[in-house]
């Protein structure tokens, strides 16, 4: 039919090296990819593959991405792609017609991203302006975090590099500058295997001794509620009492001592993306206090995973197991 021939056509090597790249004009600097770029070989793959990897994630939703640059450049796309990888919900799905309402849908889009990759504000190398500009740049450095983070079952191009041309918009004047796209993508596509199949003690519980589990359940229960009880909450349902975060942040903030400004997280959440918030937001306090993270996303916390759930309940008493007698 028609959406498979379309896919067929989006899958086709790209062999003019011929894209659709736009130009990054923030700050004091022009930049633009340059011609070499466009026809490495390299560079082509990993388009290619990222490419693919979308179509791939976005079958069951009948989008085709035929042009990297283009297609993702009004947040449509990439609204689709995070909704499907991380659970997600983005509020406005209509698609947005002019530059004003593209810009107000990608920044939305964006947004969402950048909170579920965790990414710190130093390390993301993408804006609004340089996605809807069509920068193939800023373009990559996106789509590569995404897939790395979310896992993507084919090994990208490593040590992918991009000639960029560099104009000093005072001064006219023009150099080369080397953007890096990849690094060692064999380690990452190995790290990423090996922390996907690595077997903890939750796993063996739930495999081998699920007879064991209510009693695991129940010492954890206890250890929360002797933590909450300070402040007069409390926990019965571990799965459905630790989704919305607040008792995650909570039970941080005691064992740590310190105050968590109401402001910074909901103490009654409704919203999916509030709950999410606040997980998230535990599992950064978690991290902070020197914690290893654990073998769990916030997603699953939210979505009431038990082993999830408990892998962080287990976290946290074995750090702080001390402080309750």
């Amino acid at each position: 039919d028609e959406l498979e021939r379309e896919k067929e056509e989006a899958l086709r090597p790209l062999t003019s090296g011929i894209m659709e790249t736009g130009m990054d004009e923030s700050g004091d600097y022009k930049r633009q990819v340059s011609n070499e770029s466009l026809k490495d070989p390299q560079v082509q793959a990993l388009s290619q593959q990222l490419k693919e990897w979308i179509n791939d994630v976005l079958t069951d939703d009948h989008i085709v991405v035929k042009n990297l640059c283009e297609d993702l450049s009004d947040g449509q796309v990439l609204s689709a792609l995070i909704e499907k990888l991380a659970g997600a919900k983005i509020e406005h799905k209509e698609v947005a017609q002019s530059i004003a309402s593209q810009k107000a849908k990608l920044t939305e889009v964006l947004n969402q991203i950048n909170y579920h990759l965790q990414v710190a504000d130093d390390g993301i190398k993408w804006n609004v302006d340089n996605i809807h500009n069509k920068y193939l740049v800023s373009v990559l450095h996106l789509l590569v975090a995404l897939a790395r983070h979310y896992g993507i079952p084919r090994r990208l191009p490593s040590f992918v590099k991009i000639q960029v041309l560099q104009i000093t918009k005072a001064t006219q004047q023009t150099e080369t500058i080397s953007e890096q796209i990849t690094g060692d993508e064999e380690r990452e596509h190995y790290n990423f295997a090996a922390r996907q199949q690595e077997r903890d003690v939750f796993d063996t519980l739930f495999d081998s001794a699920p007879d064991k589990l209510n009693a695991v359940k129940g010492s954890l229960m206890a250890f929360a509620n002797k933590q909450l009880a300070q402040i007069n909450r409390g926990c019965s349902n571990i799965e459905e009492d630790f989704s919305n975060g607040v008792n995650l942040v909570v039970m941080m903030s005691l064992a740590e001592g310190y105050y968590v400004p109401m402001y910074s997280f909901s103490m009654e959440p409704e919203a999916y993306d509030h709950k999410l918030h606040n997980v998230t937001l535990a599992l950064n306090l978690m991290q902070e206090s020197g914690i290893p993270r654990p073998k769990c996303t916030a997603e699953s916390i939210v979505s009431k995973d038990l082993k999830s759930t408990l892998r962080v309940l287990y976290a946290i008493y074995s750090k702080y197991k001390h402080l309750v007698k």
